[in-house]
């Protein structure tokens, strides 16, 4: 094997390396065609993760028992329209999260959906349901 093939292959497996490292991250986007978020009507959006079943009974558990969200689990999402979010590790499920007033906890959610790497979710704002309508047993 001659010198300029040897690097051939070494500038190949390299460039694999680090297009495996950085170029194919799990992501997904979130296509936001609502009127959220809104600095005018003061509204917020975000995404909540959740690694397991368990973790989203005990996410919706916590909301509708009024408990403060985690807000290790939640991503914001500051413009409408096409974003795109890095997964974070572990996750396996997410919802949309919304205030719709400057402060407190979210009044309006999704359903939760399975964390799919690189699909499109469209939000649109019949997607969304108020907190005080999430079936539950209560606190």
């Amino acid at each position: 094997m001659t010198k300029s093939n040897k690097m051939i292959k070494t500038l190949f497996f390299l460039a694999t390396f680090v297009l495996s490292a950085t170029g194919f991250a799990d992501n997904v986007a979130i296509d936001n065609q609502t009127s959220h978020p809104s600095k005018e009507r003061q509204s917020r959006m975000a995404v909540q993760w959740a690694s397991s079943a368990q973790a989203v009974d005990d996410a919706n558990k916590a909301m509708m028992c009024g408990k403060p969200l985690d807000m290790s689990q939640v991503q914001i999402i500051d413009k409408s329209g096409n974003v795109t979010l890095k997964i974070p590790k572990d996750a396996e499920h997410l919802r949309i999260l919304v205030w719709t007033k400057s402060s407190g906890e979210p009044d309006l959610v999704t359903n939760w959906v399975d964390v799919v790497p690189n699909k499109t979710y469209m939000i649109k704002t019949d997607h969304l349901i108020p907190v005080v309508l999430m079936p539950g047993s209560g606190c």
